[in-house]
């Protein structure tokens, strides 16, 4: 590998491990989830698996441009690029509570959430998953 390619991948290396950190401070903690007010669960929750998604892609290589073409706010998208990326282990409650999520995040539309707390507790757990089955590969990118 170049000079060039050894510093790209760096610089991938670096940003996956600081979005993930990043979505880790996003996800609201489990009592919120239960507590707080389900429609800034669900708002934070979904900034979270936003960030824990294009960690994972950007261990694989992804750039930030890339990212931000490609995925943007999309939740759906971002699933669906990470699981074609390879990734495996983020389960299938995941990507049912991604489609809901995804009803409001791109258009910043949780003020009209309905408020579900079961459904708040449910998708903050999801993406606890999600940072869970992220980890290793962000790790892994480390010693590529």
């Amino acid at each position: 590998m170049g000079g060039g390619g050894l510093v790209e991948a760096n610089e991938a290396i670096e940003r996956a491990r600081a979005l993930l950190a990043n979505g880790e401070e996003f996800l609201p903690s489990a009592v919120r989830a239960e507590t707080g007010d389900p429609r800034d669960t669900c708002y934070m929750t979904a900034i979270a698996a936003e960030l824990g998604l294009k960690a994972y892609l950007s261990s694989q290589g992804w750039s930030d441009d890339r990212c931000r073409r490609n995925i943007r706010h999309d939740l759906e998208r971002g699933l669906a690029s990470a699981c074609k990326s390879g990734m495996v282990g983020a389960g299938d409650e995941l990507a049912d509570v991604i489609v809901v999520l995804n009803t409001y995040y791109p258009r910043h539309a949780f003020d009209r959430f309905d408020g579900d707390r079961a459904f708040a507790s449910k998708a903050r757990a999801a993406v606890a998953g999600l940072f869970d089955a992220v980890r290793p590969y962000v790790e892994a990118s480390g010693g590529r």
